[in-house]
């Protein structure tokens, strides 16, 4: 009995280990790869604070508003790995309650790749290229193309450094226009303008997360001007008036909960990368070996113990 049940451990280490490594191998190539994409049911948001700009059109003057803009995001459809994502920018008047007129908005289909985080190209409402979002493991000194709502190109996000934020160490990327601006085309009810932009990101790395982010943007137009002595006979010329101009940076709700979750993943998609599966397939590997040379160890052999014999000439003696 004691026997058999010897037999039996060994046994069941090299089949626990055997599992232990089938898990391992699973999950590196099918569990982990799928729950580290960009979920099929997204649905999230952030906030900012800061200032909008408009230009009347009636007076021509500009108008300031103090605002909280709303940048949300709900998932339409997804198709293998492309997320096709609905993305609403709405502004409100943070004195009074009401919301900014439409134009100050926007709404966008995206086709966002799930892996990448990039857009794909030909997919969505318009033929966009370049990071919706920062990858996983964003490499320090490395510039990332990337594509701004509003913007009609990509632009680079510059590394210019390494900073600690709220006990996190993050990079600091920098996305700029050049000083003259880029141009975006005439639509149906806006004229040509001009773009000048400038934004500031502390990303996390190991997750891409963008945990503190402010902008500055500014749309410029040329309008005409008619001379001021001769307004119906005089020369008209043209001047660059700025018809929207807004100063943002994250609320603080939107901070804490992005610092909450950069921490959450600099820790999880390590473990969940490399760390679990070579400890279950490394685990498994010492049971499999265990279990196999306990299985093929010969047990000693218990020889039989000799009764002992009585001298035959003290026995005749007696």
């Amino acid at each position: 009995m004691l026997r058999g049940r010897r037999r039996r451990i060994p046994v069941v280490l090299a089949v626990v280990g055997a599992v232990s490594v089938v898990f391992g191998a699973i999950w590196m190539t099918v569990i982990f790869p799928e729950i580290s994409k960009v979920p099929s049911d997204l649905v999230t948001s952030t906030t900012q604070a800061g200032t909008v700009t408009v230009l009347d059109s009636e007076t021509m003057q500009p108008v300031t508003y103090n605002v909280i803009g709303t940048r949300a995001y709900e998932t339409m459809c997804c198709s293998g790995d492309i997320l096709y994502v609905k993305e609403v920018c709405t502004f409100v008047d943070a004195d009074t309650g009401v919301p900014l007129p439409e134009e100050t908005g926007s709404t966008i289909l995206l086709a966002v790749d799930r892996v990448s985080r990039e857009n794909v190209a030909g997919h969505g409402d318009k033929n966009r290229e370049g990071c919706w979002s920062f990858p996983h493991d964003v490499k320090a000194g490395q510039d990332y193309p990337y594509w701004i709502t509003g913007n009609p190109t990509v632009l680079d996000a510059r590394y210019v450094g390494e900073e600690e934020f709220e006990g996190l160490h993050v990079l600091v990327y920098e996305i700029a226009t050049a000083e003259e601006g880029i141009t975006v085309p005439a639509g149906l009810f806006t004229p040509e303008q001009t773009l000048h932009q400038w934004i500031r990101m502390l990303v996390e790395p190991v997750s891409g997360t963008p945990v503190y982010m402010e902008s500055t943007n500014r749309r410029t137009t040329m309008v005409p001007v008619t001379d001021e002595l001769f307004p119906n006979t005089g020369p008209m010329t043209f001047a660059e008036v700025t018809v929207y101009e807004d100063d943002l940076v994250f609320t603080e709700a939107t901070k804490e909960q992005l610092l909450h979750d950069a921490r959450y993943y600099h820790w999880a998609l390590p473990w969940g990368s490399h760390h679990l599966q070579w400890t279950s397939i490394g685990l498994g590997v010492a049971l499999v070996v265990v279990g196999f040379v306990l299985l093929t160890r010969e047990e000693p052999i218990e020889l039989p113990v000799p009764e002992p014999v009585e001298d035959e000439v003290a026995s005749q003696t007696r």
